[in-house]
């Protein structure tokens, strides 16, 4: 089963949702479970001109979160989470960092809600494109603290929890491709000598896993490494280093994937896009080919079992 959770009331997820959804076979249709509140469905729907859809799963947000004024895109997340078992896929269309609330706290985003969730400070947010497979070693972060935050343990358990679920979900990697912390990878520490640890965490790796490793590289040009022979992974140190050159390349149509949860969870890599909401204008490619690469990924697990 595939859960979709209706993320921001006033975003666009639900829009780009039902666009993306009408294009699905019955039978697919028939594999997705949406959570949502009936009243935001509605309004959509209408906003899209259409009539009610007739979904074979829709499960609506309980009555006593509503009432909690919990926001839309937490509750729906909850009901999710309750629901969903290891074998299935959870899809949560775009919100706002106020949206997610954990504990009475406010979320950065959906990867540190997990983090909190599980209790897993491992969850490493990745990114998918057409020809190209991102990881971030740090993410939701303010750039001055991404150097104290980076430590040798942090990017080995990060990479090596990204290698072994895309082995499960998607494919084995050939390469692994680091990028430094400091430009031009400090100089030989003229400009910083944080990158040394990355190079420790390769050595590390290179005594576990049987693939290649290589690095670290200046971040503005560790793209220019790619090798379309090999199925590799750019693992970048901070979240702008590795997104601008990646949705520059791949523009909407990316996945942002949490690696390390009980289950795989993939969103689009864009955002609510409040401007847009209610005015039938967003473009739903993003979600087309995350619905494509959602029922590819239940057919390679299913196989593989």
């Amino acid at each position: 089963m595939i859960y979709v959770t209706q993320g921001h009331e006033r975003g666009i997820g639900l829009e780009i949702f039902l666009k993306s959804f009408l294009l699905l076979s019955k039978e697919e249709k028939e594999g997705v479970t949406l959570i949502v509140e009936e009243k935001d469905l509605d309004t959509n729907l209408s906003d899209l001109k259409l009539s009610k859809i007739n979904f074979k799963y829709l499960k609506t947000i309980h009555p006593k979160m509503a009432a909690a004024k919990i926001p839309s895109s937490t509750s729906s997340l909850i009901t999710a989470l309750e629901l969903i078992k290891p074998t299935d896929i959870l899809i949560t269309l775009p919100t706002s960092k106020d949206q997610l609330i954990l504990n009475n706290k406010n979320m950065a985003g959906y990867t540190e809600f997990f983090r909190g969730y599980y209790k897993n400070a491992n969850i490493a947010m990745t990114f998918k494109g057409l020809s190209q497979n991102v990881l971030l070693v740090t993410d939701h972060v303010a750039l001055k603290d991404v150097s104290t935050m980076i430590t040798k343990k942090l990017i080995v358990d990060k990479t090596n929890t990204t290698i072994e679920f895309y082995k499960k979900y998607f494919s084995a990697f050939d390469e692994v491709v680091f990028s430094g912390i400091n430009p031009h990878v400090g100089e030989n520490g003229i400009l910083g000598n944080e990158d040394f640890i990355i190079q420790n965490a390769i050595d590390e790796l290179k005594n576990k896993h049987i693939l290649q490793f290589s690095g670290p590289y200046s971040g503005d040009t560790l793209h220019m490494h790619a090798n379309d022979n090999k199925n590799q992974l750019f693992v970048y140190m901070y979240h702008d280093q590795g997104l601008a050159q990646f949705k520059s390349h791949h523009g909407l149509i990316g996945l942002n994937i949490s690696m390390g949860l009980p289950f795989l969870r993939l969103s689009v890599d864009h955002g609510t896009a409040f401007d847009l909401y209610g005015k039938n204008k967003a473009n739903s490619t993003g979600m087309i080919f995350l619905f494509k690469q959602a029922f590819e990924v239940l057919k390679y697990v299913d196989k593989r079992n």
